[in-house]
């Protein structure tokens, strides 16, 4: 079902993926074109395990932490791939290893000895199983879902430890990549919210009031709102999903035999834990913000205020309003539907 989800977006068969040509990224990795060039590196391919783990790994951290009768829990794990020879701009993600780490907001941060050990006993493991190297990281920020964008950007904490790997790797040939997981988004939406980021080197200067994706943002307040504080200390990678001819032929097959009967013998929404959690997000994305913007804004009107200013109080609550309720009106027409076709 995830690559049925994937498929609409930008999924190639690449079987030469699986393999490199050994001498081509041996040259690669010595002569570190990244090393000068801060955005050199500007697309991630990610394998099907890598997805489906670092899903797995996310959802398991919020249902986790729900169960305890709290907020969702962040997770992190560890990448493992290498820069694509063929293409020096990309890097290719072949496997994910989810790492006993546990967090909370925006912190997550493997500096627990326990951990430390772990790690290096699972970089002696793969050293002596495997031809790739660990080249990356990822984590979650499973907040509450966001009506107009995910919570995939970078915190202070996630910019410093980034910043701290690549010092560490980019010289030794290995770039090193940071993957950001929505679980709750993914899970809402019904599709994956990855994003994939490197940071730029203290001695950078990024263009002016240019975010991590490109586009230029001249209003502060959105700026941090999308992207977080550090805004302008790392860039977004594109992110391409990849599989193997073989295993997308699996896929196809099932998806004809099987995966249809799935889709059209139930509603995700309607499932109870659906439901349960959908109750939840109108308290927090709606009744939440509504407190909020009210009490902003009966400080402000002690000064006083415009009437565009007040309409602006209203923004966030709306759009959130409206999401949730799109998403509930096509869950309902979909249940609609399949009663009348199917009875």
């Amino acid at each position: 079902l995830l690559f049925a989800k994937m498929s609409g977006t930008k999924l190639s068969t690449q079987d030469s993926l699986y393999a490199a040509d050994e001498t081509k990224l041996s040259s690669l990795r010595s002569s570190k074109p990244w090393m000068n060039d801060p955005k050199y590196l500007k697309k991630v391919k990610v394998g099907p395990s890598v997805a489906m783990k670092m899903l797995q790994h996310t959802y398991s951290g919020v249902d986790k932490g729900i169960k305890a009768g709290g907020k969702p829990i962040e997770v992190m794990g560890l990448l493992l791939g290498r820069p694509h020879p063929d293409d020096p701009s990309s890097l290719v993600v072949t496997d994910a290893f989810p790492l006993p780490i546990e967090g909370f907001e925006t912190r997550v941060i493997a500096d627990d000895q326990d951990v430390v050990n772990y790690m290096i006993s699972l970089g002696e493991t793969i050293e002596e199983t495997r031809k790739e190297r660990f080249m990356g990281w990822y984590h979650s920020h499973p907040f509450d879902v966001d009506e107009n964008h995910s919570h995939c950007y970078l915190s202070n904490t996630d910019l410093s430890t980034q910043l701290q790997w690549q010092r560490s790797e980019d010289k030794h040939g290995n770039p090193w990549l940071a993957i950001v997981v929505d679980p709750l988004r993914s899970l809402a939406k019904g599709h994956p919210e990855f994003s994939a980021f490197r940071a730029y080197p203290p001695e950078y200067t990024a263009p002016l009031n240019e975010t991590p994706d490109g586009t230029v943002v001249t209003d502060e307040k959105k700026r941090v709102e999308m992207w977080g504080a550090c805004w302008n200390r790392y860039y977004k990678l594109e992110i391409e999903y990849f599989m193997s001819a073989q295993a997308k032929a699996v896929i196809g097959i099932l998806s004809n035999n099987y995966l249809w009967m799935r889709t059209l013998g139930s509603t995700p929404m309607n499932e109870l834990e659906n439901r349960e959690r959908f109750s939840e997000r109108i308290v927090q994305n709606v009744t939440s913000k509504l407190t909020t913007e009210d009490a902003a804004k009966s400080g402000h009107n002690r000064w006083g205020s415009s009437g565009a200013e007040e309409e602006n109080y209203m923004t966030k609550p709306v759009q959130s309003a409206k999401g949730l309720a799109v998403e509930m009106c096509e869950a309902q027409v979909t249940q609609m539907v399949k009663k009348e076709v199917f009875g």
